[in-house]
């Protein structure tokens, strides 16, 4: 089975130290590792096959490092197809995790083609709020921890409103983009991820943050991603075994499929709205 991990690192040099520092670990000769950035390679001590794409023509021209970073993180197929690169399944995660050695992937790969309708696997959102109150939960906790202002949050939503109304945005299902795998050739997934790219891209159009904008389109198209829970650690008490465990024991948290070294996470979080990546 052929599978690719990709990740994103967008910025300019001098902003560097508030990056998200990509991570070292161990590597599965089978599958390939690419992490897509505008970095040069001198820049990035990592695992990853750095893969500059600066000069890329579908992003070249945005004045956003934010947004040119989606490019790669939703329409990796698009790109890989372009590097002559073709995979069963490719997997997503930011820059400061990454994927687990010891995990048998193929299963999950396997899992992931299997589904028929929309083979997509994210995790749910970790926050309660958030999953039981939907795209209008998320953007009120995004105002409060000021990853991006009330101009942007509003305009947003009249978006929302203007490209499909029926959908709910207090609809009680909200999926993280933190991490996630998909089937390479599927035609749900790559209709939906381009429907978002080619909204994203332009600046005044919806938040720079891509949640909001990815669940409003699973809603408008009506399917709903694998819950992919043991992803990443704080999404595990979200599974029911899981869920009334005193504490998460590190072996635990190890058995995710994605690792998050929480040393690695950049300080630009702090910063959105007064310094735009």
């Amino acid at each position: 089975m052929k599978i690719c991990f990709t990740s994103a690192l967008f910025c300019s040099i001098r902003k560097l130290r508030q990056l998200d520092r990509p991570t070292k670990f161990l590597r599965n000769p089978k599958y390939d590792y690419f992490m897509f950035t505008s970095l040069p390679e001198s820049k990035l001590d990592t695992s990853w096959d750095v893969v500059n794409i600066k000069t890329n023509e579908n992003i070249k021209t945005m004045p956003s490092y934010l947004r040119k970073s989606r490019y790669p993180k939703f329409m990796s197929w698009h790109l890989l197809e372009s590097m002559q690169k073709k995979y069963d399944v490719v997997f997503y995660c930011d820059a400061w995790i990454s994927p687990n050695i010891n995990k048998d992937w193929e299963s999950l790969a396997r899992r992931i083609m299997n589904e028929k309708e929309f083979p997509f696997a994210q995790t749910e959102h970790n926050k309660k709020e958030c999953r039981e109150g939907g795209i209008s939960s998320e953007m009120e906790r995004i105002l409060i921890s000021e990853r991006d202002t009330i101009t942007s949050m509003n305009q947003t939503k009249v978006f929302f409103k203007n490209y499909d109304s029926n959908v709910d945005l207090n609809y009680p299902q909200y999926f993280e983009n933190t991490c996630f795998g998909y089937a390479f050739d599927s035609e749900p997934v790559r209709k939906i991820t381009s429907e978002l790219w080619e909204i994203y891209k332009e600046e005044n159009l919806v938040s720079f943050r891509d949640q909001p904008l990815w669940n409003f389109l699973l809603l408008k198209h009506g399917v709903k991603p694998i819950a992919q829970n043991d992803m990443k650690d704080n999404t595990l008490r979200l599974i029911p075994e899981y869920k009334e465990l005193p504490h998460l024991t590190d072996k635990l948290i190890n058995s995710c499929w994605f690792l998050r070294k929480y040393e690695n996470e950049g300080s630009m979080r702090e910063n959105y709205t007064k310094d735009k990546f």
